[in-house]
């Protein structure tokens, strides 16, 4: 009977998010937005149809090695012979702009909701990612310059595993302050941020070399007739040598992507035939996984605890969309000279930051976690999805045009 329930519920979930896809489009609505709706419908404030507790093994696989795999996938879009111009502004957007973000974001936070320093900044952190599988389906329709669409694709993959280090070291500050009792700063846990880093990025390099040879085109790459299955047994490990390490998993399987995308610097060769099955199943896969994160998470979404937080939710995003990511991006951008970044461009990464799947992921995984204050945090995730994917990039084309970055616009910069 439990398997039955089991496979019942995964029916329902993928069902659920499949039928939203065609709603989408008629409405011309972001997928995201309707996905969450139809979770919300088919969940208890409904229609009662499915109940899926976020603390329950299957949310907590799906928020932990699912979204590693969309961070793999993420990765594998990344050329770094394409982006070595605007490799300056890229690191300081994905490093201390995720720094910057979040503090703007907990500024705002602490006197709207009276929370501590830690609750208020663990929410900037995951506020602070944003996400390439939106941004990149969206700029190709657009046909928006090379140069801003593949910075700001690249960005939205680099920060999610950055943003994701931050928040859990941040959980961890929070839990601590919660158990002393205190208000006191642990700075263990600040300390771990550091080696969460490095630990993960050793497994990440370890990960995507040993992938990359054994499914290249020499004798070493015995299993390059099963890429879907050395991806998925890989990845599964890394995560849980990371885990087990004190290393970010997440990280882990980010740079293990960017390096299976440039095995070609490594002077490692694959099959073309391999390389689209490769991108053909963590494509699918991920979309799959969007889809059932976004319906898990209607399903549990509680409609009283946005409304309670509607007034400070909504003040909290404007703070969000209209000073701290424009300020990060001018601060950070400006510094990099090499880059060439004229205002214009700058002004529309400043609007294009769509929040997507890694923060509601990390939301969720602080909920089943029963971290103090992630209820606060999973409502303005569920804000910024909203607001984000509603207002901005619903007008990013309009902007883009209006700035004369479309390849096609008229009187458009001919520099890339």
């Amino acid at each position: 009977m439990e398997v039955e329930e089991t496979l019942r519920t995964i029916g329902i979930v993928l069902a659920a998010g499949l039928i939203a896809v065609p709603i989408a489009q008629a409405l011309r609505l972001p997928v995201m937005v309707v996905l969450i709706a139809v979770g919300l419908v088919c969940g208890p404030y409904a229609l009662d149809l499915v109940n899926v507790p976020l603390d329950s093994a299957g949310p907590s696989l799906l928020f932990s090695l699912g979204v590693a795999l969309i961070l793999f996938h993420g990765a594998l879009g990344i050329k770094l012979r394409v982006i070595s111009r605007t490799v300056v502004g890229l690191l300081l957007l994905a490093v201390p702009g995720v720094m910057i973000t979040a503090g703007i974001v907990a500024l705002a936070v602490i006197p709207l909701f009276g929370v501590s320093w830690q609750i208020a900044l663990l929410a900037g952190a995951v506020l602070a990612a944003t996400d390439p599988a939106i941004l990149i389906p969206l700029f190709d329709r657009l046909g928006l310059k090379p140069k801003i669409a593949q910075t700001v694709i690249t960005e939205s993959a680099l920060n999610d595993p950055m943003s994701a280090v931050f928040a859990l070291t941040m959980a961890g500050l929070v839990t601590a302050s919660t158990i002393s009792g205190s208000g006191s700063v642990d700075v263990a846990p600040a300390m771990d941020f550091l080696s969460s880093i490095g630990i993960g990025g050793v497994i990440g390099v370890v990960a995507g070399v040993l992938m990359a040879i054994l499914l290249s085109t020499n004798r070493f790459g015995v299993l390059r007739a099963l890429p879907a299955a050395t991806l998925l047994a890989l990845l599964a490990l890394s995560y849980s040598f990371s885990e087990v390490a004190g290393g970010s998993p997440y990280l882990a399987a980010f740079i293990a992507g960017l390096i299976v995308s440039n095995k070609d610097l490594l002077r490692v060769d694959h099959d073309q035939k391999q390389e689209h099955e490769l991108e053909i199943f963590t494509t699918q896969t991920a979309d799959i996984v969007m889809l059932a994160i976004f319906v898990v998470v209607g399903i549990n979404l509680d409609l009283d605890l946005l409304r309670e937080y509607l007034v400070p939710g909504l003040l909290v995003m404007a703070v969000f969309v209209l000073i701290a990511r424009p300020v990060t991006v001018f601060a950070c951008l400006t510094v990099d000279r090499r880059g060439a970044w004229t205002r214009q461009e700058k002004t529309f990464i400043s609007w294009c930051r769509e929040t997507g799947v890694v923060p509601i992921s990390l939301a969720s995984l602080l909920v089943s976690q029963q971290v103090e204050g992630a209820d606060i945090v999973l409502a303005l995730v569920t804000f910024a999805v909203v607001v984000t994917l509603l207002l901005q990039a619903t007008t990013a084309g309009w902007l883009a045009g209006r700035l004369g970055l479309l390849e096609d616009a008229p009187g458009a910069p001919k520099r890339t």
